[in-house]
């Protein structure tokens, strides 16, 4: 909600998501509430992965033994790292940490050697919980966890030290060093987020949450929790629904799933397809990015579009989309805020603007992190509130722009720190975007600055159209010259079929600035690529394909689609184009076996030629999840 001033006054850009309901008792969390559904409901599930599936009791019973593993070697407070796929495990090594008194950190499934010697070094953990197959830094020893099949303790030197009881895990995110940071949120953040997804989005006994997004990614923080508080039942995500929109509506629909998050580029990948019938589905969160793909008119779930940084514990602010009622033609808002949190739009300098008029978004209240692990960058972006506010009393400064709409709703408009100066005027990119999207045939425009051969900065634009459109660079031009400073036209329109994102969801400008300088001879004007080949020529074609979803004019039939940099949501993709192109049924782990390109199209020419190997619609739920008490699969040993 936000706040109000008298009549005559212009309102400040303040939102404020109201007082938090207050916890069942002081001092309970999200491992409390867990363990007040395993006295209740021992033996409803709790997690289910494939043919497995792990009542509350079975769960339980995994966690502790991989407590009694940890006797003697972690501390109270301490960071542990987890490289552990998605898994049962992983959430029975969740659970286990939380009981311990640990800080839960995940590091993703296999991470770099650099990277998990980097985070070492920053945060000064000494114990990861892992898998045999992972690779480990020089000096690093492993050993099999006592009583637990398939986990390894990795450790380092030195001895357990217990930390001040505050944080209850803790996430990574990027940082402008290069060097990632690690944010430390505490427990009363977690379950602030927790009870307002379990309200809000109606989660309970006999709903299934997904575990879908990458365990680097802050989200499955929520997905976890929110799942384990509440009664519910964790399901996790097949690899191949990540990389397929056939199998992700499958997963959905055997698995009888009521809820899950989609990262940004997926959900506009699934929402452009014939949505499925049968669906037990009924919340749908998409958040990392700026939404594009509004959900079809078959879409039964409610779809919310979130924003949040980790810094501020996955969430902050949450828009319900109206089926049927929301104006296409305009921005998805980011919306309100979460109960207990508040964001304020402000200037360079902290002072509230007021609304209508863009600024940097600060966040406080209850979802606020500790800070990080590094006491210099959290006195850098955790700072204090705006005077004269009653809301919080520090904030964390995004580095996000949005403005706070007349009625009180956000509007994201980019990074602060996007803007760029040319010919002595100040620029911002996503302004250009937006003037350039107002041409018809334009969908989505990214702008970017480059060096020309002067050495000056320029911008350069790439655009890209709507299904079925046509424009050209003068026509797309025009757009923008009618909106903005001749000094914002860009210099240069290139057309492209779709754009780069990093393995987090996020839009990938910076390859995008690799590839902005044009040739000498096409400074300006329509740079579109020649038509892709016939679809007949599946080499040809699927070779055209991974080029442009890749960025690589140079990909050759011998290259490998990972090694030139064939990320999980560039599979997405080739999967999606594969088969609305040809009828045939092509799972990502097949896509990322292939030894190259060549391998790949021949395996697509024999699925065209084979008959059964034709795609056919997904099968229909022909009947109910599993029942709470009623145990589909045995179980593994470690888990009895």
């Amino acid at each position: 909600m936000g706040t109000q001033e008298p009549a005559g006054h212009p309102l400040p850009s303040i939102a404020w998501g109201g007082e938090p309901a207050p916890a069942p008792a002081p001092g309970t969390g999200p491992l409390e509430w867990f363990d007040s559904w395993l006295a209740r409901q021992p033996d409803a599930p709790a997690v289910v992965s494939g043919t497995t599936a792990w009542t509350y009791r079975e769960l339980d019973r995994a966690a502790t033994r991989i407590v009694r593993a940890l006797k003697g070697r972690v501390a109270r407070g301490e960071l542990v790292g987890i490289c552990l796929e998605r898994s049962p495990l992983l959430v029975a090594a969740a659970v286990a940490l939380a009981r311990t008194g640990a800080v839960h950190l995940s590091l993703g499934a296999r991470p770099a050697v650099p990277r998990v010697e980097s985070l070492a070094e920053d945060t000064g953990f000494r114990l990861l919980l892992t898998e045999g197959a992972a690779e480990l830094p020089p000096g690093w020893t492993a050993e099999p966890a006592e009583g637990v099949d398939g986990l390894v303790l990795a450790l380092r030197g030195g001895r357990p030290e217990a930390a001040p009881d505050a944080a209850f895990c803790a996430v990574t995110t990027s940082g402008s060093t290069g060097r990632p940071k690690v944010a430390l949120l505490p427990r009363e953040a977690v379950a602030n987020l927790v009870r307002w997804t379990c309200h809000r989005l109606g989660i309970g006994p006999g709903s299934r949450v997904g575990l879908f997004v990458g365990t680097t990614f802050d989200a499955h923080i929520k997905e976890l929790w929110e799942a384990l508080s509440s009664g519910a039942a964790l399901c996790v995500a097949p690899e191949d629904a990540r990389g397929s929109m056939t199998e992700l509506f499958q997963w959905w629909q055997e698995s009888g799933l009521t809820h899950c998050l989609l990262p940004t580029p997926l959900a506009d990948l699934a929402f452009a397809q014939p949505w499925p019938a049968h669906l037990a589905m009924r919340h749908i969160l998409v958040g990392g990015d700026r939404m594009l793909v509004r959900p079809p008119a078959q879409c039964t779930a409610v779809v919310h579009n979130v924003y949040g940084p980790a810094e501020a514990t996955v969430l902050t602010t949450a828009y319900r989309l109206r089926a049927g009622s929301d104006d296409r033609t305009a921005g998805v808002p980011i919306g309100e805020p979460l109960t207990g949190c508040a964001v304020f739009i402000t200037d360079e300098d902290g002072r509230i603007l007021p609304r209508g008029r863009a600024g940097e978004v600060r966040i406080g209240g209850a979802g606020l992190a500790l800070g990080y692990v590094d006491p210099e960058r959290t006195a850098e972006r955790f700072v204090p509130a705006p005077a004269g506010q009653p809301y919080a009393d520090r904030v964390y400064r995004t580095g996000d722009k949005a403005v706070m709409r007349a009625d009180g709703l956000l509007e994201f408009l980019g990074r602060m720190d996007d803007q760029v100066k040319i010919s002595g005027v100040r620029i911002e990119p996503a302004e250009v975007e937006t003037a350039l999207e107002a041409h018809d045939a334009v969908r989505r425009a990214v702008v970017v600055p480059f060096r020309g051969t002067g050495g000056g900065l320029r911008l350069a634009a790439f655009v890209l159209l709507a299904e079925g459109a046509r424009a050209d660079a003068d026509a797309v031009l025009a757009a923008a010259r009618a909106r903005v400073l001749k000094q914002a036209v860009p210099a240069v329109v290139r057309f492209v079929d779709t754009f780069p994102w990093n393995a987090n969801g996020k839009l990938d400008r910076a390859r995008l600035a690799l590839r902005a300088a044009p040739a000498p001879s096409a400074v300006s004007g329509d740079t579109r690529s020649t038509p892709a080949p016939e679809a007949e020529d599946t080499e040809a074609f699927l070779l055209a394909a991974c080029r442009r979803l890749l960025d690589q004019p140079d990909l050759t039939p011998a290259d490998n689609f990972t090694d030139a940099g064939g990320t999980s949501l560039a599979v997405a993709r080739l999967v999606a184009l594969l088969e609305s192109t040809y009828p045939v049924r092509v799972k990502a782990a097949e896509v990322m076996r292939q030894p190259d390109l060549a391998a790949l199209a021949a395996l697509v020419a024999g699925r065209r030629a084979v008959p059964g190997a034709q795609l056919t619609s997904p099968p229909a739920l022909s009947c109910p999840p599993p029942q709470p008490g009623k145990r589909e699969r045995p179980l593994p040993r470690h888990a009895r």
